[in-house]
């Protein structure tokens, strides 16, 4: 964009508050040029491309969390306590999940979260290698949970969601099934499938004990 008949300026700081005001959901090279008032190949000179600019956002909206812990709690508590932590983060900030997904740590703000669970961990017992495993498991059920779940609420009232409760509907076995389950919510259903996981990483590796070799296939 012109003004006055010189071209708008801007800095690699205003690029990622356009980004993190767009959002990971919506961000696009040209979603934030837009935003600025610039045209995309303006912004190609400060940012190489989308996966740069998705890396520079992302690590800016995950700079706002700040993980809590408890020393009081033991190691299973301390990890469906991160796992919860992360899925009420990524619930506020859609995208998130995604790109931690993709590829993690991707720079500071994710190294910062790792480097929290090994400190966490370690007052637990556990050496680095064992929180890293330990945290990563946990951070990628929560975090593919969270996803999954936000994808089915944004399905929610469509024709393909109508359908699917039809066929479950249609089934005697189903309707069972559903009739023995205690009334619920996402967050109380995560909390006991994260729970399980947590009770069952850390009869794998409990404290003091090095992370287990691979077993092998049948």
């Amino acid at each position: 964009m012109k003004t006055g008949g010189r071209t708008a300026s801007f800095t690699l700081r205003d690029v990622v508050e356009a980004g993190t005001r767009i959002g990971l959901v919506q961000l696009s090279m040209q979603s934030v040029a837009d935003a600025l008032g610039v045209t995309t190949a303006a912004l190609y000179r400060h940012v190489a491309g989308r996966s740069a600019l998705e890396r520079l956002v992302g690590e800016a909206i995950l700079g706002e969390l700040t993980l809590v812990d408890d020393p009081a709690e033991p190691a299973a508590a301390h990890l469906v306590s991160f796992a919860m932590q992360l899925r009420r983060f990524t619930l506020g900030h859609p995208g998130t999940g995604r790109y931690m997904q993709r590829l993690f740590p991707r720079g500071p703000s994710g190294l910062r979260l790792l480097e929290h669970q090994i400190i966490a961990l370690g007052r637990r017992g556990y050496d680095p290698p064992a929180a890293v495993a330990l945290s990563s498991a946990i951070a990628t059920m929560a975090i593919g949970a969270t996803v999954a779940e936000q994808e089915r609420a944004a399905l929610l009232g469509t024709p393909e969601a109508e359908e699917t409760l039809a066929v479950i509907a249609g089934s005697e076995l189903m309707r069972q099934a559903g009739a023995g389950i205690p009334a619920h919510t996402p967050e109380d259903y995560f909390v006991f499938m994260l729970t399980a996981a947590a009770e069952g990483l850390i009869a794998q590796v409990p404290p003091g004990r090095p992370v287990p070799a691979p077993r092998a296939s049948c």
